[in-house]
């Protein structure tokens, strides 16, 4: 049976707009629109793009597809006719419609991606179908939901107002956030005012925020989500983006950050007691906060823990498509990799190269060529296999850098990526020598949605990944996930005695992670990157 899940809407507030193509329970094809369209988070729109090319990925189609599953079952009755008008419109047909909770659609994509018999589900974002957060137990092919907490009482609609306040962009910008928050004092400010869970609800104080009705869209992403008394209070909100990052703005960020964190251990240890579990999968936009992330792993008596690594509602095609399994007697099979997008071949990027005119060499081994251009300080383009899910880069769409090159950060940040010097980068490691290089209670991350210690014997050489608290979010590679970039983290090991390497999504700021091979190309001419490395050949500069 073949079911296509697909994610996005008719207003500006649904974002992460996706597609995903599932066979008898496994994922064929998953793709993010923003990747085709090149509009970041493609907000508002339906997967046209992406529906298209998972189509062509799995050799079908739209007439084979027995179900499309999408979330919004609160939304009005009349929203089948238009999705219904909408695939008519554009493929000349529509197979049958299932609409699924948007939080059950979470739980779903991330319960069944975790590979756990049984574990306790915890999803939380901004909203969705009228819910912010929801608890759920996942038991073999059932969730089951236990609580949900009702918009705007919503941990993800505080940590977006504090986003906005310092200047940044809602829906969006939260990772600068958290990133800023390194800089800050955490106990400058105390936030238990604006909201706070008592043991049994959820609260955030609607004296200070702009709200909506019940059935009424989300603010827009440049709508302010804070009123004139939020600023009466706090002062003066950042305002432009070239407006200097005072020290308050760091430390609204340190201490709104410790407070989320605090809440999200709250919530979650309260439910793992009331549900006997000893698993925790965790889902939807505010579960891609690393350093909350951290916490959960580290604090909680947990035997293990997942994090869906398309949290954000790009995963909600995810989910849905796997409901609709469900619902028909399949049971889904989890993924071993988020290598789930298209991919091109030697013969095809050699084409786009010629094309190009652009000079080349074929290469034989490209992790070795890679891996001599790395301990020689250069930082490269790294373009191999499927391209990812998910926001993050995972080794196949990477720029990548040796972490102990002096003043690596800053100099990825300003003449490669061109944001904020604030921000940090993540680090790959085989997956053996993690436990050498950091500290974290479990022995696998693999997908980049965790941070972990650098441990102090190794800060000098991992400079480039460490942020200002130490901290890292890794993600451990092993040869079953991703043959050739373990190869090449090996190969660097030799080289320099360290397999870490600095990875960061292969994009520049405010553009989606490149997709195909002209836009590989147009991005390492556009930037400061000294080497790209597209499949078996090397173009230089």
């Amino acid at each position: 049976m073949i079911i296509l899940g697909i994610n996005g809407g008719f207003r500006p507030g649904y974002q992460d707009v996706s597609a995903v193509l599932i066979r008898d329970g496994a994922i064929v094809a998953a793709i993010e629109e923003e990747r085709l369209s090149r509009v970041k988070y493609s907000a508002g729109r339906l997967p046209h793009l992406s529906i298209l090319e998972v189509l062509r990925i799995g050799g079908i189609s739209i007439r084979d597809v027995a179900v499309v599953a999408f979330h919004g079952s609160t939304w009005e009755a009349e929203i089948d006719m238009r999705i219904q008008q909408y695939f008519e419109n554009h493929f000349g047909y529509c197979p049958p419609i299932r609409r699924y909770h948007h939080h059950d659609c979470h739980a779903a994509a991330s319960f069944f991606s975790s590979g756990f018999p049984e574990a306790m589900i915890m999803t939380m974002d901004n909203s969705g179908d009228g819910i912010s957060l929801q608890i759920a137990v996942g038991k073999g092919n059932t969730i089951e939901v236990v609580k949900r907490f009702a918009r705007p009482n919503s941990l993800g609609l505080f940590y977006s107002l504090l986003t906005q306040f310092c200047g940044f962009v809602k829906d969006g910008d939260e990772y600068k956030l958290m990133g800023l928050a390194a800089y800050g004092d955490k106990t400058r400010y105390d936030f238990s005012w604006l909201i706070a869970f008592d043991g049994e609800e959820l609260k955030l104080n609607t004296d200070y925020i702009h709200t909506v009705g019940p059935k009424a869209p989300s603010l827009h992403r440049d709508e302010m989500i804070f009123n004139q008394l939020f600023e009466e209070r706090m002062g003066m909100r950042r305002r432009l983006p070239h407006e200097e990052i005072s020290q308050v703005y760091k430390d609204i960020a340190a201490s709104g950050q410790l407070l989320f964190e605090n809440i999200a251990l709250q919530i979650a240890a309260h439910y793992l007691v009331t549900s006997g579990q000893k698993y925790l999968c965790t889902a939807g936009g505010a579960a891609l906060n690393c350093l909350a992330n951290q916490r959960l792993m580290n604090e909680l008596p947990l035997q293990g823990f997942f994090v869906q690594p398309a949290a954000s509602d790009a995963g909600i095609s995810q989910g849905a498509a796997w409901l609709a399994c469900v619902e028909n007697g399949i049971t889904p099979v989890a993924p071993t990799d988020a290598f789930l997008g298209n991919e091109y071949t030697d013969r095809e990027i050699q084409q786009v190269l010629d094309i190009c005119q652009v000079r080349y060499e074929h290469v034989g081994d490209p992790a070795a060529i890679a891996a001599d251009l790395l301990a020689s300080g250069l930082v490269i383009g790294w373009y191999q296999g499927r391209m990812e899910f998910g926001p993050r880069a995972l080794g196949n769409r990477s720029i990548l850098a040796n972490p102990a090159t002096p003043d690596i950060q800053s100099l990825v940040n300003r003449k490669i990526k061109f944001r904020e010097g604030f921000r940090p980068f993540g680090a790959s490691v085989p997956e053996e020598d993690c436990a050498t290089n950091f500290e974290g209670r479990l022995p696998v991350a693999p997908y980049m949605t965790v941070t972990y210690q650098t441990r102090k014997e190794k800060a000098d050489l991992l400079r480039g990944v460490t942020h200002a608290d130490g901290s890292c979010r890794i993600q451990t590679v092993n040869e079953k996930q991703n043959k050739l970039y373990y190869r090449l983290l090996h190969l660097l090991k030799e080289k320099t005695g360290s397999g870490v390497c600095l990875n960061t999504s292969f994009n520049l700021k405010y553009e989606p992670i490149v997709c195909t091979p002209q836009q590989a190309l147009g991005t390492f001419f556009a930037s400061g990157l000294d080497a790209l490395i597209i499949g078996h050949f090397i173009i230089r500069k």
